[in-house]
């Protein structure tokens, strides 16, 4: 099910609310144990306006023009260490034509990314929330920037925050549990340091083992980084990772070996 959205943004909040959790006990309430993905649907957004309102509204900005990167934090024209304004609480991350404005609050954490061809919103609980409560806080800051998607999808993933392990890739992707586990986490930045991931903007840094004679799909021949026999690295969008580990040619994806220093 989905609704429109924009003037209806009251309607989805009251929606949203009564909806039945997965892998969660609530029915009105996001739990602190847990953390919550939710379909926002395909976006269109012009990323010059976008990252003026943000820098109005005193957010910190990264943009990525391939590996090369300029922070501004608030409207100072003045570049930014991009390290630093990365844990800024108000983020927003323009890589190309993708981006991710991220929002810790003082109850929850906010995050709005690509999601394989679309857009989803991550809810990062710091105490329990009520669902109707903490997506019209959302709703209303991404309406602010004009970022919000033409339609919501009522459905809400929900990942136990303790759950060290993860989920495991679904069964028709061939790719490294690392590297699914990298798409549903709660915080990509974080999640990347933590597994010693390289990353550049929202992309990261993958090996694709081909299939004998097969040849890369044309839509991702542009995040390719080097090839060789059998072997295809890329600097790929974390949300094109699924698609590329469904993709016929590939027989698995994983992350690059790095040689251990005796």
């Amino acid at each position: 099910m989905t609704l429109r959205v924009g003037t209806a943004v009251v309607a989805a909040v009251l929606a949203f609310a009564s909806l039945s959790l997965t892998a969660a006990d609530a029915t009105t309430a996001f739990l602190q144990t847990h953390y919550y993905i939710l379909p926002l649907g395909p976006m269109s957004v012009d990323m010059d306006s976008l990252r003026q309102a943000a820098q109005t509204a005193g957010l910190s900005v990264i943009v990525y023009d391939g590996d090369l990167a300029q922070a501004f934090r608030g409207d100072s024209t003045a570049a930014s260490d991009v390290e630093t304004a990365l844990s800024d609480p108000q983020l927003l991350v323009i890589d190309g034509d993708r981006f991710l404005l991220r929002e810790i609050g003082e109850h929850f954490t906010f995050t709005v990314r690509p999601s394989d061809g679309s857009y989803e919103l991550v809810i990062d609980p710091h105490q329990d929330q009520q669902i109707a409560d903490a997506l019209g806080s959302v709703l209303g800051s991404m309406q602010s920037l004009g970022i919000l998607g033409n339609e919501v999808s009522l459905s809400i993933q929900a990942y136990a925050k303790d759950d060290l392990k993860g989920p495991t890739p679904p069964d028709d992707a061939a790719l490294e549990s690392t590297l699914y586990s990298l798409t549903i986490a709660r915080d990509w930045f974080e999640y990347a340091v933590t597994k010693q991931l390289t990353l550049v903007g929202l992309r990261v840094e993958v090996v694709a083992e081909m299939v004998t004679d097969a040849s890369l799909e044309e839509l991702f021949l542009p995040y390719v980084v080097e090839q060789t026999d059998g072997l295809v690295k890329l600097s790929l969008p974390i949300d094109r990772l699924l698609a590329l580990a469904r993709s016929n040619a590939v027989g698995y994806l994983r992350t690059p070996y790095h040689p251990s220093v005796p």
